[in-house]
């Protein structure tokens, strides 16, 4: 076998087997409206909501959950499992299209690490996708995520 043809083939099966790079992404403020404590005797839960804006521009809204588990999510990790719906503005009378993220949260840097778990149909193509958001002042979060596939993808 040539060069040439060693040197495709190798080409080939790196192509095969390297990760798919990130093809589009999005950054969403996450603007909190409110934030409930809620204790029980495994932990606490924490349920916070608010508007979603891109660009300065309001485009839906939001809402997360956090769970904290006593002797499983506490010290020394002083993390949560996290829930977090983001609801996209559509007509009077019908369902909002939608994505739900899964990941933890890590209360000290108040920080998140997830990927995007279910989407309705419009969004479908965003399944799978990570996500990071990061804490802003006020309690507002800076969601970016991040997807593989065609580049003109977006979200609202």
């Amino acid at each position: 076998m040539g060069i040439g043809i060693k040197s495709l083939v190798v080409a080939s099966a790196i192509s095969l087997f390297a990760p798919l790079a990130s093809a589009g992404s999005a950054v969403l403020t996450l603007t909190r409206t409110t934030l409930t404590n809620v204790s029980d005797a495994a932990g606490l839960w924490q349920h916070q909501a608010g508007d979603i804006f891109k660009g300065g521009v309001k485009v839906g809204q939001y809402a997360l959950h956090r769970r904290v588990t006593t002797g499983g999510t506490t010290a020394p990790l002083n993390t949560a499992m996290t829930t977090l719906t983001l609801f996209f503005a559509t007509a009077a009378g019908s369902a909002p299209q939608n994505i739900t993220l899964q990941g933890a949260h890590d209360f000290g840097p108040g920080n998140f690490r997830g990927s995007v778990s279910g989407a309705s149909n419009r969004f479908s193509w965003i399944q799978g996708a990570d996500a990071t958001y990061a804490s802003l002042s006020g309690g507002n979060l800076s969601l970016a995520i991040s997807w593989t596939g065609a580049s003109q993808l977006t979200l609202p």
